[in-house]
């Protein structure tokens, strides 16, 4: 686990994120298994990728869903299956999705895709969601932009108090490479540094066409417009294969 970025930060995860708003990605989800038609008959197959401490599927599994959380960090899955034991969760790389056709629904969020530095491996995650996926199935994920970055992680330093613990923050932004570093050091356990790479829409919007999946929606992730050069966070929404019923439904929803 030495090369587990996550090692030092895990335990102190939810604590740090609980500003993190789960219940809008909840609401969205549950919002698109409804326009799916799915739930009546049978649990919504759902995979949820880049997991984190499995905060999201325990929410879901109040609505009857099938779960299983993904994760390349064996520390953050080592807390979800400590906060959720009866949940389902499997060490792996989002590029290399080990299901075929199997998921009705499929969410990567909190710009997890962000994580990766090389843009080929972009389309290689995309794609390999899309295999995931049944025919008719939706997935779900989202991006930070640049303006994101620059608003709020610009070469900036703070200090954090938490019940039992502070954090140091330090952030740096390379304007040249595209990428984000920020390093958080957790008192008396050391620093953990995590690095995203900020990418074009365009790019997302080429590895989905280049998957075979149909977009839905690309829209600003806090308002569902159209995304602008103030947007900070971008939802994206696809379908491998939809029937002209899902498709139109989701243009009644936007």
């Amino acid at each position: 686990m030495s090369n587990d970025i996550f090692n030092i930060l895990a335990p102190y995860y939810d604590q740090i994120m609980n500003r993190v708003q789960y219940d809008k990605w909840k609401q969205t989800l549950v919002a698109t298994q409804k326009i799916m038609g799915i739930g009546e008959d049978r649990p919504v197959q759902h995979l949820d990728i880049a997991c984190g401490t499995g905060t999201l599927i325990h929410r879901l599994s109040k609505h009857g869903w099938n779960s299983i959380g993904t994760d390349i960090s064996p520390a953050m899955l080592y807390t979800a299956k400590d906060n959720y034991p009866d949940s389902q969760f499997l060490v792996s790389d989002m590029r290399f999705i080990p299901f075929r056709s199997h998921f009705d629904i499929i969410s990567c969020l909190f710009d997890s895709i962000n994580f990766l530095l090389d843009e080929e491996d972009i389309y290689r995650s995309i794609n390999s969601m899309a295999f995931a996926l049944k025919n008719e199935g939706v997935l779900y994920f989202d991006c930070v932009t640049e303006q994101m970055v620059k608003q709020y992680y610009n070469n900036t330093k703070w200090k954090e108090n938490y019940k039992n613990f502070q954090a140091i923050w330090e952030s740096a932004y390379n304007e040249d490479t595209k990428i984000a570093t920020l390093s958080i050091l957790i008192q008396g356990k050391g620093w953990s540094i995590v690095r995203q790479r900020l990418y074009p829409l365009e790019i997302y919007l080429s590895a989905i066409k280049e998957a075979g999946l149909t977009l839905l929606a690309c829209v600003d992730a806090h308002t569902w417009n159209y995304p602008t050069p103030k947007t900070v966070r971008v939802d994206f929404v696809c379908s491998k294969e939809p029937s002209d019923t899902l498709i139109n439904r989701f243009r009644e929803l936007l």
